[in-house]
């Protein structure tokens, strides 16, 4: 602040010199109050998306890779007809509007893209014409 002592200022910058941060309280409290803020939000997406089904998660991991809803059906093994009726479900659940705002609560929530190049495949059940491989 303009008005400090030059002893606090030196002190301050010491400080700083020692790796130690220094925040006036005024802005501390609003610090404390976004990162409380941000954290309350990933808890709330990390539950929206925990009430997820299987085949929906799986479903949002590859909208958050940025795939389309044919190539969802084909990498699922789904009619695009299915994968429209899961992406509908999931945007519901997560209540909002949009892929994007679908993509953006599910990295909030930590959902990462499903792996495009195939290798994740293996522990999934995927569903081929109608039975389980």
């Amino acid at each position: 602040a303009k008005d400090c002592s030059l002893s606090r200022l030196l002190t301050v910058i010491r400080g700083v010199l020692r790796d130690e941060t220094h925040l006036p309280p005024a802005l501390l409290t609003g610090v404390l109050r976004e990162l409380t803020a941000a954290r309350k939000h990933r808890t709330e997406s990390e539950r929206l998306v925990e009430s997820l089904t299987p085949r929906e998660r799986e479903v949002l991991r590859c909208m958050v890779a940025g795939l389309g809803r044919k190539a969802v059906a084909e990498r699922l093994y789904l009619s695009p007809h299915t994968v429209r009726t899961h992406m509908q479900n999931v945007l519901g659940k997560l209540g909002v509007h949009s892929t994007l705002a679908a993509v953006a609560l599910a990295r909030r929530a930590g959902v990462g893209p499903v792996d495009l190049t195939g290798d994740d495949l293996a522990g999934d059940v995927v569903e081929r014409g109608g039975q389980l491989a």
